[in-house]
């Protein structure tokens, strides 16, 4: 991988089982890449305009924050002295 330039956005993407998952959206390319941790490519889009970019990286960032939230509003909260 190319180092990240000005048309590049990366993010770490977590996953139920606590692996990452590395998401590279390059809008001079027009690509968007999702790789697992060892640095294999396990999805790749190719000849995106900037418009579909950045309609895929809002609703991404919108389901991910959005699922963070219901998952911390409905994570009851522990406490290890009460069995």
């Amino acid at each position: 991988m190319s180092m990240k330039s000005s048309n590049e956005r990366i993010w770490n993407w977590r996953q139920a089982d606590g692996s990452l998952l590395k998401v590279v959206s390059n809008y001079k390319e027009g690509t968007i890449t999702v790789l697992n941790n060892t640095g294999k490519i396990l999805l790749r889009k190719k000849n995106l305009s900037f418009e579909q970019i950045k309609i895929i990286e809002e609703h991404f960032l919108h389901i991910v924050t959005k699922e963070k939230r219901e998952y911390i509003k409905h994570t009851p909260k522990f406490d290890p002295m009460i069995s």
